[in-house]
């Protein structure tokens, strides 16, 4: 007999689960491959075939595929198990979206603004707030902004108050705060959540482009190519007088 159909023909529920193990493990490693829609379909095969171990492997494999694929197409349309879209962000726009320009903020001054303007630029993207002792960083940011800006450079700050809510005033509070304490040019957006349900989809991507963790603490940095990729992530701490993101920076110009 053929070893393979052999194989096929004696799988019974352990190989699925072991199946479902593999790829849950495989999941953590590699995120973005979404296998966890494969062990959840290996696994619902399993119990199926615990219950009815006649079912030949034909259709074992047949109802495994159309798991695997009704758990990855149902996520992507942005679909809630009770049949309706997501009211905010829908997770069609997070998956399909894969470069900074594709995303869109608000100003801080409440107009809509699509990151295309910043194609062939350069961007350092920051979660700022006006009451963190990270804030003097303002000044850092600033001062690597003029320095740069001409060779085609921008810092987008992006108010956040999800950190010991250390960002609670408004917009025009924020906008004076930075101009009159920092002399602030660099573009502002408005205030924006990066972490939870509502966090904002340039934050979603940019934390699953760089491996998925959720953002630390304010002034969390992240490095942007003229082509809209991400090119490093540094931690609150790292001011933007720091070797390593000067050079990345160089570099990247």
């Amino acid at each position: 007999m053929n070893p393979l159909l052999y194989f096929l023909e004696s799988l019974d529920f352990l190989d699925w689960w072991l199946l479902a193990i593999a790829l849950g493990i495989a999941d953590i490693f590699v995120p973005r491959a979404r296998l966890v829609s494969g062990a959840i379909a290996a696994g619902g095969v399993g119990f199926v075939l615990m219950l009815f171990p006649q079912i030949a492997w034909p259709w074992q494999l047949g109802g495994f595929v159309i798991l695997t694929a009704a758990g990855v197409i149902i996520p992507v349309a942005g679909i809630h198990p009770r049949g309706r879209r997501s009211p905010r962000y829908p997770l069609c726009r997070r998956r399909m979206m894969s470069n900074f320009h594709d995303f869109n903020v608000k100003t801080i001054e409440g107009k809509d603004q699509s990151l295309k303007a910043y194609q062939d630029k350069v961007a350092l993207v920051v979660n700022v707030a006006s009451e963190c002792g990270l804030t003097p960083q303002y000044a850092g940011l600033e001062q690597l902004y003029r320095e740069f800006s001409d060779r085609g450079f921008v810092v987008v700050g992006l108010p956040c108050n999800q950190f010991g809510r250390q960002e609670p005033g408004t917009e025009a509070q924020i906008k004076a705060f930075c101009s009159t304490h920092y002399a602030v040019t660099f573009p502002l957006t408005g205030k924006i959540e990066v972490n939870g349900k509502g966090a904002h989809p340039l934050y979603v991507w940019l934390k699953n482009e760089s491996g998925g963790a959720d953002i630390q603490w304010n002034f969390e940095k992240f490095l942007i190519g003229r082509d809209g990729r991400l090119i490093r992530r540094y931690a609150p701490k790292t001011v933007p007088e720091d070797k390593q993101l000067r050079a990345d920076l160089r570099a990247a110009l």
